[in-house]
């Protein structure tokens, strides 16, 4: 309702009433000129439409008073433009998206209204989304067990940094530390963010600063990381329902990378090149354990047998590595509404990219090796559905093998395609398809997948059916149900299915576990109202013989894990693939200004 106001105010308001202009002659510009740039930066809901439920305009006050509105200067130094610039509305498509990328901004409307005098006023219009984060992890098995807690503040005082502690447990993994992120900072083009904490192993320490690219409309990007982390990589012995015995190997990695990327052409047809120093080092400080049953504090020593099964794995790294990019970028951003999310605005990525990333290292610093990256990403819309394939690998070619051992090491393999089916742009239901497979070969570094958890067969635990190369396929039909609050949340439900097989490849303890199957239901909350940010409860139940109807596992999640929105690698492949230079460099070219 205030945008409506606004828009009626600055087709009237005289320029000599805003800020003072000086422009050039508006023939210099083709399309005229900006001479008002107007920010309505809205908090959680806006008290003042008509349309909200009269009922709850208590809880509108209170969710809005509780909440610290983004700050003018955090929205206004995403603008990539200012009064007295030509007007170009790529420019303001482009200023909206960026806002968009921010997940504590709900909405954001960037648009022009045209003067007699030929210029143009410029509306930004935005309402931010709840950005205090509650993520509570457990699992219903014999009981309730408490796995994992992470509290965020994504805006922080309305400043559009991010605070956050978390306390993660489960199996081996025992986690604690705080993070935070700064964009931007000092009012600058560089972002800043760190994390520190401690793991079962000892310390983690994680720094980065870094030069995104500004949307499509930048031509340099870069930056700074440096990680160190100590870890056990634990193996899983047996496949079954109980707990396990766990074979440990405890991990000291540290990367550090400094990269500098170019983009060359023009908007939505370039080349990119780019260049990256890094170094990497990955140890082994203590002895091989077991723990039985899965009981992490009362592990013991392996015996001789254990160790050699697993010593085939445990191959130091030691390299400094330069590294060059080269890559093809033919895309375009379109809005969308309601894939990953119910309501919310979207930004999807169409066409293709793809690139290419080689690093020698320096033999006389350590290690003699090549390591290869290469990636793909194939997007297309055919009417209101979006189809998207995307595609990595990864190659390292050592010129002083072991002997009996392979040049060619660590060869990973993971792909993914997911198809967003809508019968037309009004449908309330939505058939989300994907296909996902992940495979290594060769590996000389800790290696394991499983076949269950939440990015494979959801109805089996993370810790089923063990092995090197996997394949999974998922269908999910997500229902936007529009009651019973329209004006304060988005609410909807989900029905789905996955089958996935796992081979053993040349991961210890692999097995083939022949074609599985799960299936299950789930309730999908986004608040406020248009949010892009979805809550999910969800139960999946295995589909085998003697299952029953208690043998379901719940899983509580803060956004949509499966599809575009959720990460392209997930955990098991990130702790044993070396992400390195490549990974950086590539980060770095697809930026894109967040």
């Amino acid at each position: 309702m205030k945008s409506v106001f606004l828009l009626l105010f600055t087709a009237v308001l005289p320029a000599a009433a805003q800020e003072p202009v000086t422009p050039a002659p508006l023939d210099s510009c083709a399309n005229g000129r900006i001479s008002f740039v107007f920010l309505d930066n809205n908090s959680i809901f806006d008290t003042t439409d008509p349309d909200l439920d009269e009922r709850f305009r208590w809880a509108y006050g209170l969710a809005n008073a509780l909440h610290v509105r983004t700050r003018p200067w955090v929205i206004r130094r995403e603008l990539l433009f200012a009064p007295g610039d030509c007007y170009d509305p790529f420019l303001l498509a482009e200023s909206e998206r960026l806002l968009r990328a921010y997940p504590f901004l709900a909405q954001v409307d960037v648009h022009a209204v045209p003067q007699p005098d030929g210029t143009y006023h410029v509306i930004v219009d935005t309402h931010d989304d709840w950005s205090t984060r509650v993520d509570v992890r457990f699992r219903i098995d014999d009981g309730v067990a408490l796995e994992g807690l992470r509290l965020s503040e994504l805006n922080l005082i309305g400043t559009g940094q991010s605070l956050g502690i978390f306390w993660f447990e489960r199996e081996v993994r025992r986690d604690y530390g705080l993070n935070y992120w700064a964009p931007q900072v000092g009012r600058s083009r560089w972002d800043f963010g760190t994390s520190v904490g401690r793991t079962r192993a000892g310390t983690l320490f994680q720094e980065q600063i870094r030069y995104p690219f500004v949307g499509e409309v930048g031509v340099w990007s870069g930056g700074q990381s440096w990680a160190r982390e100590d870890r056990f990589f634990d193996y899983l012995v047996f496949d079954t329902d109980d707990p396990s015995p766990r074979v440990l190997v405890q991990l000291r990695e540290q990367l550090f990378n400094g990269t500098v990327v170019r983009r060359f052409g023009s908007r939505g047809s370039m080349w990119l090149a780019g260049v990256g120093l890094s170094y990497r080092s990955l140890e082994y400080p203590g002895d091989v354990e077991i723990a039985p049953e899965g009981r992490f504090e009362d592990r013991f020593a392996a015996d001789s047998m254990t160790i050699r099964t697993v010593s085939q794995q445990m191959a130091t790294r030691d390299a400094v590595r330069l590294s060059l990019l080269f890559g093809r970028r033919d895309v375009r951003w379109i809005e969308v509404r309601g894939m990953d999310s119910m309501r919310g605005e979207e930004d999807f990525l169409l066409g293709t990219e793809v690139g290419v990333a080689a690093g020698k290292s320096f033999s006389s610093f350590g290690d003699d090796d090549l390591a290869l990256t290469g990636l793909l990403y194939a997007a297309g819309r055919p009417g209101n559905s979006l189809v998207v394939a995307r595609a990595r690998a990864d190659a390292l070619r050592q010129y002083d093998p072991e002997p009996r051992v392979d040049s060619w090491q660590d060869l990973w393999v993971e792909a993914d395609a997911f198809a967003y089916l809508r019968s037309s742009a009004q449908s309330r239901h939505l058939l989300v398809l994907r296909a996902s497979s992940a495979s290594a070969w060769r590996t000389r570094t800790p290696f394991q997948l499983t076949l269950g958890g939440e990015l494979g067969l959801r109805g089996y635990a993370p810790e089923r059916f063990p092995g090197g190369r996997r394949l999974v396929f998922s269908a999910e039909d997500r229902i936007f149900l529009g009651w019973p609050l329209p004006g304060v949340m988005d609410v909807g439900a989900t029905v789905f299915a996955d089958a996935g097989r796992i081979w053993p490849g040349d991961a210890p303890y692999g097995a083939d576990s022949d074609w599985r199957a799960s299936a299950g239901l789930g309730f999908r909350i986004s608040f406020p109202a248009g949010s892009r940010t979805t809550y999910r409860v969800d139960f999946a139940w295995p589909i085998e013989r003697g299952t029953s109807f208690g043998d379901f596992r719940f899983r509580f999640s803060i956004g949509e894990l499966l599809g575009l929105a959720g990460a392209f690698s997930e955990t098991q492949l990130r702790r044993s693939r070396p992400e390195g230079v490549a990974s950086s460099l590539f980060s770095h070219a697809n930026s894109n200004g967040r």
